[in-house]
């Protein structure tokens, strides 16, 4: 490659006697005519397109919004290429058990992978920083004239589903500080590192986690941005567009839901509800609907909504989400046919809250992940395996 490597990493393949070496050409002139597209699995809501411009004519871009997004591919070879649109968002890249590459903002780049050895080779490429105001692309793996392109990996036997805000994004985790800006926090997110993406690994099931950072279910944090709620954003390909998302192939067991940042700041007088009653209101009709929206989509999964135990509060919000709320999510879903709606109650331990505006650190989120793992285990009828 030359002169046209940016950058160059060099670690240790398990496999190989050399080196792994990773080089970013961001003339793109790494693909050529010969070069052959991989076909992938890819678990999370994309967008996919005919990659334009691209020499090979099977190429595919990914355009992607949604945090924790992943795509896998399988191939013989010692070279691996991928095409990557995207100045915004860090990838890790994960080649058989060799230690996992990090691509940070690659900008409109080729990767090559180089020093694999000979055989077979399993790639997966996940999106680990969460882009809330615009979307970016992927635009595929490919292997050179002399590799064989394989069949994507199948699909887990397990499928499961996240909805929520920034407690599901590994929010500014990587932070050593509170106090980030919000280019930090968007450099310092690490959806990897969330209790989601934890949680479903030790389960091995693919997974997506539709969470927005500030989003809540009719009123987002601080009442900004009203018109940009979980209730609007979720039924949608990218949040940013119109088009509703729709994939048969996605038939999740479980669903988790955790959508609480309605009720963390105090209310504005320029925002609709005159007081915490009407906002309550509002909430649990949007649940409602959430719940009915959810079963259309995934009529065999059972809800699972961790809730805080709220029932000693003197906060007259908190005290109907305890109560009222629960029994009319409860009611809706036993009317529409839901298989099961469960309210495990959030473990209530000393969070350390260290990362980015005192959201949860690293351990915070390993430990809600073990007590999940632990709340699943108990109930391994919700699996239905495929």
């Amino acid at each position: 490659m030359g002169v046209l490597a940016l950058a160059v990493l060099s670690v240790l393949a398990v496999a190989s006697t050399a080196p792994i070496s990773v080089t970013v050409d961001s003339t793109n002139h790494t693909i050529g005519a010969e070069s052959r597209s991989l076909p992938v699995h890819v678990s999370g809501r994309v967008a996919i397109l005919h990659a334009d411009g691209q020499v090979t004519h099977d190429a595919r871009k990914y355009v992607h919004q949604w945090p924790a997004i992943y795509w896998e591919a399988a191939f013989i070879g010692d070279r691996l290429i991928l095409a990557l649109d995207d100045d915004k968002n860090e990838y890790r890249l994960t080649i058989d058990d060799a230690p996992p590459i990090s691509l940070a903002q690659p900008g409109q780049a080729k990767v090559t992978v180089v020093g694999l050895g000979p055989g077979i080779h399993r790639a997966r490429l996940d999106k680990i920083t969460e882009s809330v105001d615009f979307s970016r692309a992927f635009k595929g793996f490919f292997v050179p004239s002399d590799g064989t392109a394989l069949a994507a990996p199948r699909p887990r036997l397990r499928q499961i589903e996240f909805v929520g805000n920034s407690g599901m994004t590994g929010y500014g985790i990587r932070s050593s500080s509170r106090t980030c800006t919000e280019e930090e926090v968007r450099l310092r997110t690490d959806s990897g590192l969330a209790w989601p993406s934890l949680l479903a690994h030790r389960l091995d099931a693919d997974y997506q986690i539709n969470a927005m950072s500030g989003r809540g279910l009719v009123r987002n944090y601080d009442g900004v941005d009203p018109q940009r709620t979980m209730s609007v954003l979720y039924p949608r390909v990218l949040p940013n567009g119109a088009a509703e998302w729709h994939d048969p192939e996605w038939r999740p067991e479980v669903v988790v839901v955790l959508l609480f940042a309605d009720f963390v700041t105090d209310l504005k007088p320029s925002e609709p509800w005159h007081d915490q009653k009407a906002l309550v209101a509002d909430y649990t009709r949007a649940y409602e609907k959430l719940v009915t929206v959810i079963h259309q989509r995934s009529p065999a999964a059972t809800l699972v909504l961790p809730w805080l135990d709220f029932s000693a509060s003197d906060d007259y919000a908190a005290r109907q989400l305890s109560t009222a709320v629960q029994s009319a999510i409860r009611a809706k879903a036993d009317e529409i046919g839901v298989p099961g709606v469960q309210f495990p109650v959030l473990p209530a331990f000393a969070a350390e809250n260290t990362a980015c505006d005192y959201h949860g650190s690293v351990n915070d989120h390993r430990r809600i992940a073990e007590w999940m793992m632990a709340w699943f285990d108990a109930r391994p009828g919700l699996w239905r395996e495929r």
